[in-house]
């Protein structure tokens, strides 16, 4: 069995931010919380600009290398908005009642055609992102989540968690983040306030509590669990330089799972799931 360190982290939201979901028209959707996948690229992106050895040596397949060490050595939850509450950061789910209205809002632009300086046809775009502030009463948006890292890893990520930037839309200065909690959890296996309790295994295993209220907590592989909610493929854009065809930016295609989304409920508690590539779950039978 390996052996886990658990991180409790907490993010303070300094922009927006957009984890794009899928298009709608001319709206770019977002999701309203940070996937494993963002977590993973922004990290490993991180790590390694912060480490100019393994570039020199390996050039931009430094990028692969290290992200793979993160996949051996590192895994984590989603992360989710969350508001200062007087005794904790208390996690906003987006699939509670009032989530949309308080937390999502949209931005509208154009490119421009020049000399004529008007609107460049078919090129309006609307996007939606996580706001930084509530949008009813101006409060402070945070985004709270655990980091799981094996004892024996000597990759430096707590160094590059203070550098992260999450999503799309980063030339312009979104999805800037601060680090303001970052603690090692030895007291307690419970993770969100007792939502769900952390177990020690190969991998981590993530065994859902009845105040949960049987919702998933990050996308979970659907061919092995027995759920009611919107399925997806999980598929993102990667930029492979060492692939022989396909090796420029967002020109590879990475499907890793069709998955039930989070928020989605399963048929009975209790369950256990093991966190894999990503952050997502995949159900693990009891022993």
């Amino acid at each position: 069995m390996t052996a886990w360190k658990v991180f409790h982290v907490i993010f303070r939201l300094n922009a927006p931010i957009h984890i794009g979901c899928g298009k709608s028209g001319n709206l770019q959707r977002t999701y309203p919380f940070v996937t494993g996948r963002v977590f993973w690229g922004a990290l490993t992106a991180r790590i390694t600009r912060n480490n100019p050895e393994a570039l020199q040596q390996h050039g931009h397949r430094a990028y692969r290398l290290i992200g793979e060490q993160i996949h051996r050595e590192i895994t984590y939850t989603y992360f989710y908005p969350a508001v200062k509450s007087s005794l904790d950061f208390e996690v906003r789910w987006p699939w509670e009642d009032g989530f949309a209205a308080r937390h999502i809002r949209t931005y509208a632009s154009t490119a421009l055609t020049y000399p004529e300086q008007q609107a460049e046809e078919a090129s309006l775009h609307e996007i939606e992102y996580l706001s930084p502030v509530t949008c009813d009463t101006v409060e402070q948006v945070y985004l709270r989540g655990y980091v799981f890292v094996k004892e024996s890893s000597t990759l430096e990520w707590q160094k590059a968690l203070g550098q992260l930037q999450f999503g799309g839309e980063r030339c312009y200065g979104w999805g800037d983040v601060e680090t303001i909690l970052n603690d090692e959890q030895t007291a307690t296996p419970e993770l969100f306030d007792g939502h769900a309790k952390f177990m020690d295994d190969d991998l981590p295993v993530i065994r859902l509590s009845d105040s949960s209220a049987n919702h998933l907590l990050a996308h979970t592989e659907a061919n092995c669990c027995q759920a009611h909610g919107q399925t997806e493929p999980l598929v993102g854009r990667e930029w492979r330089s060492d692939n022989d065809v396909n090796r420029y930016a967002g020109q590879h295609i990475a499907f890793n799972a069709f998955c039930f989304r989070p928020g989605s409920t399963v048929a009975s508690l209790p369950c256990q799931f093991q966190i894999g590539k990503y952050g997502i779950w995949k159900t693990k039978s009891p022993h």
